[in-house]
């Protein structure tokens, strides 16, 4: 997944720009509850941490959005969701959307984000494929056939703009676009364009209230053992 999200963004970046795609050494292999949302944030923010990296704009690439608040509240830079980028964009292509998942436990998920970014009003549908993210990266045939089927499921339910709402789904958004005749939101795309952007404008996430920076403290270190 992680190989074609920097295919994805290599594809689209400006040639001025240098991108760095990269992974924390911590973390479950796909991302598909929300167990595994906490275990993937507290790996970025460790990176993040570890590393300071020098950039100026960050990236989360995974359609949850997961530690993307936390990822803001440390981050002087701009920092972007593809799900968060997505849902805004679609607002300005349609009344309503409909994300396309991998499975059914994404469905309350994704309604539940859905509600806590506000718009819940714009959302036409969440629709499963009925797959795993490792099956949906692993199979793109397979993963388009159904996502075409679920797009028109969608579109009878009222959507007029289709995300893909998973990572590991980029690269399909032309042949469905091509297939439906609606627009269909690939996140990785979206949300490196609206990234590039506000780093190239110098827009910056206001820290007076909601991203404000944490005071310093002191972590606690401690050993946690599983058998």
């Amino acid at each position: 997944m992680t190989r074609d999200i920097r295919e994805t963004v290599e594809r689209i970046r400006e040639p001025d720009v240098t991108v760095t795609v990269t992974s924390p050494d911590f973390g479950p292999e796909s991302l598909e509850s929300f167990y595994d949302y906490q275990l993937a944030a507290f790996g970025v923010l460790r990176y993040m941490q570890r590393t300071k990296p020098e950039w100026d704009g960050i990236l989360l690439a995974c359609f949850g959005d997961p530690g993307l608040y936390a990822l803001k509240e440390i981050s002087s830079v701009p920092v972007i969701g593809i799900a968060e980028a997505s849902l805004s964009m679609s607002l300005l292509m349609g009344q309503k959307f409909s994300l396309l998942v991998a499975s059914e436990k994404a469905v309350p998920m994704m309604k539940d984000m859905v509600n806590q970014y506000g718009l819940t009003s714009r959302l036409a549908s969440v629709v499963p494929i009925g797959m795993s993210v490792l099956d949906v990266e692993h199979d793109k045939d397979e993963s388009l056939r159904r996502l075409l089927a679920t797009g028109r499921r969608a579109l009878e339910q009222g959507a007029e703009v289709l995300i893909l709402g998973c990572a590991g789904m980029t690269g399909l958004k032309s042949r469905m676009e091509e297939e439906l005749g609606v627009p269909v939101i690939d996140p990785v795309e979206c949300g490196y364009q609206v990234l590039e952007m506000m780093a190239r404008q110098r827009i910056r996430m206001s820290k007076i209230g909601l991203y404000r920076s944490p005071e310093p403290k002191p972590i606690q270190q401690s050993a946690f053992l599983t058998e």
